[in-house]
């Protein structure tokens, strides 16, 4: 049941990255369902329990964002529809006018991207920089008259990212900053403490470093403001969790499973170079130990197929022993849309950020470890399990209500 005062307050979804394809699905995506030109299969919060939460409803979203490359919103979306056609012709020609209104709300600006092995190829202060994005998210939000903003970062994956002593604490960071340390500041970093500073809501959904370090744990407390990432969980990897713990329900030895994913998009573009891959096949590969509780040889490759556009496939081989050592196999072939699989995801979250920071709560969303590969905080790596994390956090927002809607008629 929806809460009706937030039928009328406006949430804003503002996304790094806004002019990729997964952005331009998922703001394609919520306008169509608001349109009733398509359903809200793939949204996890369409369905019971969620559905009586209040939730911020999806027409309430203004959506907003920044990107480092040139062109429009309304040409990324006719580039999906012509090479990879994941949605029909009366979606585009209804939602495409409606995307244009959204081009004066996404900033393109190439100082915002630099390679912390290489950081004197930007020349822009980083102090600039974050205050260049505090600026945005400050006129994105008073130009809607927006009560919340969610910032979500979908940037390309970044390389060279490691620790760093100075992300201890959030005043250490900051003087990072002033020092313009771009050796020890990424991009994703930057966008994740701006966020935070114009008390935006932040969610990661790439393998970058973003909001996963100790002093922007420290400040989102500070702020009050809730957090979450790391790496967004869609394909090869979410069959894996669902599957390998089949495995070990049943004492099924995995000897090997290896790997093969092929994708054609800008992430795959991205991912070709072996720098920007590493944290991407690092989370990949970490779940099956956590789930299994032994290593099996486990290789995964990434490799990029132009010809595949915005669609991925995964071939899996599982080379398993059962009773009296016999050896098995199972295969499967994972083949998918990558924006399809990630936008509903986003809408979720950020509906269930919004009600995170609606709620006070601060630091990192737990809850929502279901949708990462690399859940921050989280060591649980079996979907089921992550699952159930969320439903509990359901179910006590829904007993505390009924509760509270009980002592409201006693008194």
């Amino acid at each position: 049941m929806q809460n009706d005062t937030r039928q009328v307050a406006r949430t804003g979804v503002w996304i790094q990255g806004a002019l990729g394809d997964i952005a331009a699905t998922t703001m394609l995506g919520a306008m169509a369902v608001r349109l009733g030109l398509s359903s809200t299969t793939g949204m996890v919060t369409h369905q019971a329990p969620f559905d009586k939460l209040d939730l911020v409803p999806l027409d309430a979203f203004a959506f907003g964002g920044i990107d480092i490359k040139q062109g429009t919103l309304q040409e990324t979306v006719k580039s999906l529809y012509r090479d990879s056609k994941t949605f029909r012709a009366e979606i585009l020609n209804a939602v495409l006018p409606r995307l244009a209104d959204v081009e004066a709300d996404i900033l393109k600006d190439r100082d915002l991207t630099w390679r912390p092995r290489a950081p004197h190829g930007n020349k822009t202060p980083l102090a600039d920089i974050v205050e260049r994005i505090r600026c945005h998210l400050r006129g994105f939000r008073d130009a809607h008259g927006l009560t919340h903003v969610v910032v979500i970062s979908l940037m390309s994956a970044e390389s060279g990212a490691t620790t760093f002593d100075v992300q201890l604490r959030s005043d250490a960071f900051a003087s990072a900053v002033d020092e313009d340390r771009k050796d020890l500041v990424t991009p994703s970093m930057c966008c994740a403490y701006a966020a935070l500073l114009e008390d935006c809501s932040y969610i990661n959904f790439t393998p970058n470093v973003g909001a996963a370090f100790p002093a922007i744990r420290e400040l989102a407390e500070e702020r009050r403001l809730p957090y979450y990432g790391n790496d967004g969980k869609t394909g090869e990897t979410l069959v894996k969790t669902a599957l390998a713990p089949m495995f070990a329900c049943r004492n099924l030895h995995i000897m090997s499973w290896e790997g093969v994913n092929m994708l054609g998009n800008n992430d795959g573009a991205t991912l070709s170079d072996p720098e920007n891959r590493v944290n991407k096949l690092h989370n990949k590969e970490n779940v099956l130990k956590n789930i299994l509780g032994y290593n099996p040889h486990s290789d995964v490759t990434i490799n990029y197929v132009p010809s595949l556009g915005d669609w991925k496939t995964a071939w899996d081989l599982i080379h398993f022993k059962g009773f009296l050592d016999v050896p098995m196999t199972m295969q499967f072939t994972w083949q998918g849309c990558d924006s399809i699989l990630a936008a509903p995801l986003l809408l979720d979250m950020a509906r269930l950020s919004e009600f995170a920071a609606r709620h006070g709560e601060a630091g990192p969303m737990r809850h929502l470890s279901c949708f990462f590969k690399n859940p921050i905080e989280v060591d649980e790596m079996a979907l089921h399990a992550q699952f159930g994390m969320l439903l509990e956090y359901v179910e006590q927002h829904l007993g505390r209500r009924d509760k509270q809607d009980k002592s409201n008629r006693a008194g």
